[in-house]
Formats: structure tokens, C-alpha cells, sequence
């Protein structure tokens, strides 16, 4: 049994591919934000529309502001460090309907849990725990693979809500 698992997790772990959060962008025609994740292996780009408070839960980690009374993902944040559990990754492995769908994997000394989540939650959550975050062959294969998409997507480049400045390339501001 504990080799069949082994064999599953080097399987699975094979078919995820690493992305980071290159930006939030707010979409011209619905004006929901959308976090644009990139790999840095395969130069593909997916966009994940969002909603307003997931996106400033976002911004807010990523440029290191403290709000006066912590937000629900620095609670859990603390929550997970309190409690001695630790946030392997965020992995976001399909999508119905236009939805991705994702599950944060952590661990409490040698078990490991696995819960399903928003991505967007997820990945507000990886940051604070300094996680890293992972899609599925299945839907990066889905993804952009062309990097002139912000370009491409006029509206975009007006609307930036926040890049991160060590993933900016010189064309995109």
C-alpha cells in the first residue's frame, strides 16, 4: 500500500507544473480582476478572473501591508503556524465551466491532508505562507503559451492594478 502511494505521488508530482503570480490586471468588459499566472518553465501564461476582495487580499501580501486587524487569510495564515501544520502547495489541477479548481496540500508532522479551495484563496494563502504554487499539465496545457497576450489585450495594459516589478518585462508597461 505505502508503495502504491509513493508511485501515485511521483506520478502526480511529474504532471504539475510550477507557475508564479506575474499580476493582477482588471478585466475592461467585466471589471473583475484577474490574477495572471505565469511559468517560468514553459512560458505560459493563465489568467484567473477573481473577485475584489480575493484580489486585495492578494495585493495587500504582496506589497507587505498590514491592515489594522488581520484579514481571513492572515487568520488562517496564523492558524496554520500556531497549530505546527505547514502548506506544501497550492495545486490547481482542473476546471469546469470556466472555473478552475484547486486544493491547498499541507501537512502536521508526518500525515499529509489535502482540502479543496478557491484558487484564489489558495493562492492568497500561499503567499503569506511562502508556498508554492502548481497547476496540472491538464490545464496549463489549456493555458496561453503566447507572452504578448497583456499586449495583445489593450485594455490590460490601462488597467493594471498591480505587476510584480521582478516578473516585468520592458513591453508590458
Amino acid at each position: 500500500m505505502f508503495l502504491l502511494r509513493v508511485i501515485f505521488l511521483i506520478i502526480m508530482k511529474e504532471n504539475m507544473i510550477k507557475f508564479t503570480i506575474k499580476g493582477i490586471a482588471l478585466d475592461e468588459e467585466t471589471q473583475m480582476p484577474i490574477v495572471i499566472l505565469q511559468s517560468s518553465e514553459t512560458s505560459r501564461i493563465i489568467p484567473l478572473w477573481i473577485g475584489p476582495f480575493e484580489a486585495s487580499a492578494i495585493i495587500i501580501e504582496i506589497e507587505g501591508v498590514r491592515p489594522p486587524r488581520p484579514l481571513t487569510h492572515d487568520l488562517l495564515s496564523e492558524f496554520f503556524s500556531k497549530h505546527h501544520y505547514k502548506l506544501k502547495y497550492i495545486y490547481i489541477y482542473d476546471f469546469i465551466n470556466d472555473s478552475h479548481i484547486a486544493k491547498i496540500v499541507y501537512r502536521k508532522g508526518f500525515r499529509t491532508f489535502s482540502l479543496e479551495i478557491r484558487p484564489s484563496d489558495g493562492l492568497a494563502l500561499a503567499l503569506r505562507l511562502n508556498a508554492p504554487i502548481y497547476v496540472s499539465g491538464k490545464v496549463a496545457g489549456a493555458a496561453y503559451s503566447d507572452p504578448e497576450l497583456l499586449n495583445k489585450a489593450g485594455g490590460y495594459q490601462s488597467e493594471m492594478l498591480y505587476f510584480n516589478s521582478e516578473n516585468i518585462d520592458a513591453h508590458i508597461m
